[in-house]
C-alpha cells in the first residue's frame, strides 16, 4: 500500500533542484557584473591613454600652449586617480 511519502521526496528533490538553479544563476550574475566592471575600467583606461596621446600630439605640433598641455594632463591624471581609487 502506498503511504504518500513519495510525494515528499519529489517535493524535496524539486526544491533542491530549484535552489541549485537559483544559486548557479546568482553566481553567473556576479561573474557577469565583475566582467562588466572590468570592461568599463579597461575602456576608461584606454580613453585616458588616447586623450593623453592626443594632448601630446597637439602640444608637439604647437597647437596648444605648453601651460594648457600641462594643466590638461594634470587634470587627466587626477581624473584617472579618482576613478581607480573607488
Amino acid at each position: 500500500m502506498w503511504s504518500g511519502k513519495h510525494t515528499d521526496y519529489f517535493e524535496q528533490t524539486g526544491q533542491a533542484i530549484a535552489e541549485e538553479i537559483q544559486r548557479r544563476r546568482s553566481i553567473q550574475r556576479a561573474k557577469a557584473v565583475e566582467y562588466s566592471r572590468e570592461q568599463v575600467e579597461q575602456s576608461r583606461a584606454l580613453a585616458h591613454e588616447m586623450e593623453a596621446a592626443e594632448l601630446e600630439r597637439l602640444a608637439v605640433l604647437g597647437q596648444i600652449p605648453q601651460a594648457e598641455y600641462k594643466a590638461r594632463m594634470a587634470a587627466l591624471a587626477e581624473d584617472a586617480d579618482g576613478e581607480t581609487g573607488r
